[in-house]
């Protein structure tokens, strides 16, 4: 069996799409299934970084080369806020449809054979009438294969993760706020932030001994794993934050997170800070002192939920062979 992933990401994107797909593109395979790539040309530089191998970039990825791309597969997965309705219904028509989902979108419940939506208290009810499976919640959780076994430590240092792209250019301000009497500060700053942004924030941090900035760090589920607190954007990594059962605040650089922050407050399991940019440095002094419930925090993110999604989906489109 043979799947096809259509996703986009870049500098005004953001990574997070492409990151959840490649994780479940790393479970697909674990099960026996090839995966291929159709990607915008501005995903290029992270999808090097991820080393996805099978791959094209289009200036259109829901034009009609990616559907001539698409046809020949079991299955296509498609992750994206932008996919229109008229290639959802095309793509639907030619294969099985898989829709990686977390605005309950009226497309995903018309078009999909199957919907993954692993947002805490994701429900079937808010999607309405439609005629696909819905993998719902957290236990699917779709985290890279470094954070399937990774077990979690604390050592005496603070990760900021300010998303793959940096879209409200966040770390300049998060650097000039720590004083040299914090812990150590690691600022993981992703593959889309442009080399001239790179530089603002390392002058900025010149001669601070206590601040480090990492650029695309291979290694950063290590070093999510033993950060004793992990400040992040509401989205993809506030996931692997709570799958390693971290200390974690987060905040909103977009429209759709800051509900999820909120909730998470609720819940007791991580710091909603809010917006960016309403943002003080007091409100990240409160993150330094800040406690989770623990007993609400345990087994809430399932590490491996790519794997329960993997498999799920090979049942429901006829197993791994071709």
């Amino acid at each position: 069996m043979k799947a096809v992933i259509v996703t986009n990401a870049g500098q005004n994107i953001g990574g997070g799409h492409l990151s959840r797909c490649f994780a479940l593109s790393q479970a697909l395979e674990a099960q026996g299934t090839a995966c291929s790539w159709i990607l915008n040309e501005g995903a290029s530089h992270q999808a090097e970084s991820l080393g996805i191998k099978d791959k094209i970039y289009l200036g259109d990825i829901f034009g009609p080369e990616a559907l001539k791309s698409a046809a020949g597969y079991r299955f296509a997965v498609v992750d994206s806020y932008l996919a229109p309705e008229g290639f959802l219904r095309d793509i639907s028509k030619a294969q099985k449809l898989v829709m990686i989902d977390d605005l309950y979108s009226k497309s995903a419940a018309t078009y999909a054979d199957a919907v993954i939506n692993y947002g805490i208290g994701a429900s079937r009810g808010l999607y309405g009438q439609g005629r696909c499976d819905y993998l719902l919640g957290p236990g699917y959780a779709l985290l890279r294969r470094e954070f399937w076994t990774l077990e979690p430590e604390e050592r005496d240092y603070v990760l900021f993760a300010p998303g793959a792209a940096d879209v409200a250019d966040t770390a300049p301000g998060m650097a000039r706020w720590w004083g040299a009497d914090r812990p150590a500060l690691v600022i993981a700053l992703g593959p889309f932030v442009s080399a001239p942004r790179l530089e603002a924030v390392r002058e900025i941090s010149l001669g601070r001994g206590n601040i480090e900035i990492r650029h695309d760090a291979g290694d950063f589920p290590l070093l999510l794993s033993r950060a004793r607190l992990v400040i992040c954007t509401a989205s993809v990594t506030a996931y692997e934050a709570l799958a390693m059962e971290k200390r974690a605040a987060v905040f909103s650089v977009a429209p759709n997170q800051g509900a999820f922050g909120e909730k998470l407050t609720r819940m007791g399991v991580a710091l909603d800070l809010g917006e960016w940019k309403d943002i003080g440095y007091h409100d990240i002094c409160s993150a330094l002192s800040y406690e989770p419930d623990a007993h609400s925090l345990k087994g809430l993110v399932k590490k491996d939920g790519a794997l329960l999604c993997a498999r799920r989906l090979l049942e429901l489109f006829g197993g791994c062979s071709d």
